[in-house]
């Protein structure tokens, strides 16, 4: 059941090391000793539930454990623990495995009603439902696409307009799309779309990060939404994940935080 870890396991062994208190462990409680370092029973049992491993014969648990005790001893002797690299390695080490408990014992048994989770699902699959079918051209600069708009108004084919004029990838194509949905693209060229009918051409240049877009929707489809219980679980996770984005804002707005 057990095989040899040894790098999640001497992190383990050296971070409990660097903050070790000397405690009194009584004879009975003591189940070897490696160079006079002692593993007790209580360890033993501590492991396997680190390890997720409780039915776990406790001999096969002690075994890896002297195993990995006497390679930390070994790593000690070497200097190892004075490497500035490993000592940052530690400390971050310390800090996520405190940090994840920490997230654990807080957000661990946070719980939603089904009506926040049907809310919460009907804003996942509502407009995010809806599929486009669509053409762009894409220019530098809004005057540009502004005199697009305004050849497109006067009777321009768009396609052709889109292959002698768009900068982007897919001018040689007509500006061709394909079917998308409009979590698929930035917040400003998403907007414009949802705003649009089948049949719709930009009015108004739509600027991105990439430049400026001459938008036209040739197609709309509704995609049938996942069913409610199948998708429970994974709505009830992006509410935790919203949770806990919202607490570290929160904390974040009260942190004195000097960034240089």
């Amino acid at each position: 059941m057990f095989r040899l870890l040894f790098i999640s396991l001497i992190s383990v062994v050296i971070l409990s090391a660097c903050n070790e208190e000397t405690v009194t462990i009584p004879d009975d409680q003591i189940a070897a000793t490696v160079n006079g370092t002692i593993i007790s029973k209580d360890q033993i049992s501590q492991f396997k539930t680190i390890k997720n491993a409780p039915d776990a014969p406790d001999q096969q648990a002690l075994e890896e454990l002297i195993a990995t005790e006497i390679l930390y001893q070994a790593a000690v002797e070497s200097g190892l623990l004075n490497d500035e690299n490993i000592q940052a390695q530690l400390k971050f080490q310390q800090s996520d495995l405190l940090v994840r408990a920490f997230m654990r014992n807080k957000f661990g048994a946070i719980s939603f009603s089904d009506e926040e989770l049907i809310a919460a699902y009907d804003d996942k699959f509502g407009s995010a439902n809806l599929e486009y079918k669509g053409r762009h051209i894409l220019l530098k600069t809004e005057d540009e696409a502004t005199a697009v708009i305004a050849a497109l108004r006067h009777g321009g084919d768009f396609i052709e307009l889109a292959k002698t004029r768009s900068t982007g990838p897919s001018g040689p194509n007509g500006g061709d799309l394909g079917w998308f949905k409009t979590s698929s693209m930035g917040p400003p060229f998403a907007a414009a779309v949802e705003m649009m009918n089948k049949g719709d051409v930009s009015t108004t240049p739509v600027q991105t990060n990439f430049g400026w877009h001459v938008i036209r929707i040739d197609d709309t489809r509704e995609l049938s939404k996942p069913d409610f219980e199948d998708m429970r679980a994974q709505v009830q996770q992006e509410l935790i994940r919203a949770a806990i984005n919202a607490y570290i804002s929160e904390a974040r707005a009260t942190a004195e935080v000097v960034i240089k």
